[in-house]
This record gives structure tokens, sequence and C-alpha cells, in this order.
């Protein structure tokens, strides 16, 4: 796989009560280029870890479909699920293998784009903010043949 190469500049500020001071960094990182993306070279690793949950406050959700261990063929997964907002809840994020996929209103939809292999699907109950992501989830495992 080709990775391109970028130069940064960190910027890390250090705040005393005497004095403050800026420190300036410099690193490199790699990425790969978008079109020499092996989605294979990802199986078996964990999803990246979740940031801090609001409460829930009274919201949940449900996934009603897929059910545990469901097959599909082509890459479309239909989606449907039951969503109690509570106080907070506004729609749910949709998650497959830790890659948010959808962001869904209504209790049913679809999801495309999914490659062939074993997937796990994530609901995540959201506040209207779009960024506060409750302690309301939902996971199912399924497979694309």
């Amino acid at each position: 796989m080709k990775a391109l190469r970028y130069a940064t500049l960190i910027t890390i500020f250090a705040v005393s009560p005497v004095a403050s001071r800026v420190l300036w960094q410099e690193s490199q990182f790699s990425a790969a280029q978008p079109d020499q993306h092996d989605p294979e070279s990802h199986r078996g690793h964990a999803p990246p870890p979740k940031k801090a949950l609001g409460a829930a406050h009274g919201a949940r959700v449900k996934i009603l479909s897929p059910k545990k261990g469901q097959a599909f063929k082509g890459n479309a997964v239909p989606l449907s699920f039951a969503l109690t907002k509570g106080k907070r809840g506004h729609h749910v994020h949709a998650y497959i293998d830790g890659h948010l996929m959808g962001m869904f209103q209504s209790e049913q939809g679809t999801l495309t784009g999914i490659q062939p292999g074993h997937h796990i699907l994530e609901l995540r109950v959201v506040a209207d903010d779009h960024k506060t992501e409750l302690n309301a989830t939902d996971t199912v495992d399924f497979m694309i043949k």
C-alpha cells in the first residue's frame, strides 16, 4: 500500500502561574491514499474507543433488523429499530465496525456500501446537537456474502 507523508506543526501551550510559553514540535505521519485503501487490512482490529457517552435520561434503542448472525447478498442491509428518545434523544448514529455509516431519525432505512464479510452494527442515540452520543446503544453482528 502506498502512503503519503504529511508534515504538520503542532502547537502546545504550557501555562504556569509565573509565565506562559509556547513549545513547537514538528511531527510526521502517513496516510493511505484513498484509492489504495485495503479494507481487509483492518479486519479483526478493534474499533476505535468510544468517547464518553452522555446520560441517557430515558433514551434507548433496540435493533429489530438485521437479526443476530443474519446474512445478506449484495452491499445493502435493511435497518429497522425501536427508538425511545427520552429527554435528550433526537436520532441515531449507525456505526459499522466502528465507522459512522449513517444517521436516522425514522426507525427504518438502508445501510449501503458494506463490503463482504462479518460486521458489527452499533446504533447510538444522539442528542439534537449531533455531537452528544448518549449511553443508549445496541449492537448486532451480521454478514455480507
